[in-house]
């Protein structure tokens, strides 16, 4: 047993930390408020009565000699002890729920929600089927899709806000596992009306004097096409550059731009906006679209399901 001195709100506290005796239902408190930024939410979302979210908070600052949440105009703004807290308290609870949802795990009764990160190009090749697949298979489920990719992807499987990952992750860190879900090559596509657009093969002149579309956020690595043209002291014009694929095709339709993309989104979109594919004058290593999760998560068998799902019956 751990003996403390506490201070909170000019009164001193002889507190007794003793884990054994500790609420874990407190920490469910935190982390739903911390979510919700908003007491009335939480508490409806626990299903308790404001003034026992009220008493809970109370007895967590307490606990932890801090505000945690301060009222303001946007709702409970999180201090800076608060977010301290956060991960470790999700990744507890976390691992919590896990252990205790492996004890029989069926999919056609488990409610189980599957939260993923998928990259916008890669999310219409995979995500309708999942759906569909889910709704059959396993109808007390649900999924939670987020578009976040490379770095930030990364960050949301660390402090387990994501299950899983899905896009192109040229090197995979060892704490993460990883399936490669497939493989393609690197296509030129434009619009139909294009000068280029009865050519098989584009030329490298007739590549580099067009102007071009860029699809990729802010801190995504240079594409594999300007690191092949490096190579060879060679540079294209990039006239946009966008960083979600939703608006390539309104872009694309209307102008004489390039866009450079991989073969499967390529196909997708000529289907459904009659737009003309072409060879790239230069071979490019193909792109591997991956899935990735933490080590850490990787034996829940609710997970080893999906992944296998979306890799066999989906890809």
């Amino acid at each position: 047993m751990k003996i403390y001195l506490i201070k909170y709100k000019n009164q001193w506290y002889i507190y007794f930390m003793n884990i054994k005796n500790f609420d874990l239902n407190l920490l469910m408190v935190f982390r739903t408020v911390f979510e919700e930024k908003n007491v009335t939410k939480a508490s409806k979302k626990l299903g308790i009565t404001q003034p026992a979210m009220s008493n809970a908070l109370n007895r967590l600052r307490y606990l932890v000699n801090d505000e945690l949440f301060i009222r303001g105009p946007k709702g409970m703004r999180p201090t800076p002890r608060a977010v301290e807290l956060s991960i470790p308290v999700k990744g507890a609870l976390n691992n919590l729920e896990f252990a205790l949802s492996t004890i029989n795990f069926n999919p056609e009764t488990a409610e189980k929600l599957y939260r993923i990160s998928i990259s916008d190009d890669v999310a219409p090749l995979i995500i309708p089927n999942l759906v569909s697949f889910l709704e059959k298979k396993s109808p007390k489920s649900s999924l939670r899709i987020r578009s976040e990719q490379g770095s930030a992807a990364v960050k949301l499987l660390d402090s387990n806000d994501i299950d899983f990952a899905i896009g192109r992750f040229e090197i995979v860190p060892n704490r993460f596992g990883f399936i490669e879900l497939f493989i393609e090559k690197y296509v030129c596509m434009m619009n139909k009306s294009h000068n280029l657009s009865k050519e098989n093969r584009l030329s490298i002149e007739q590549y580099l004097s067009s102007k071009h579309l860029r699809v990729a956020p802010h801190d995504a690595p240079t594409a594999p096409i300007d690191r092949s043209l490096s190579q060879l002291n060679l540079e294209r014009e990039i006239f946009v550059r966008i960083d979600l694929i939703t608006m390539a095709p309104l872009i694309l339709k209307n102008s004489d731009l390039l866009l450079t993309l991989p073969s499967k989104t390529a196909q997708r979109m000529a289907k459904n906006y009659g737009f003309i594919i072409a060879d790239l004058p230069i071979e490019l290593e193909k792109r591997q679209t991956k899935l990735i999760w933490h080590n850490e998560l990787s034996s829940h068998p609710s997970f080893d399901w999906i992944k296998k799902q979306i890799k066999v019956d989906l890809c």
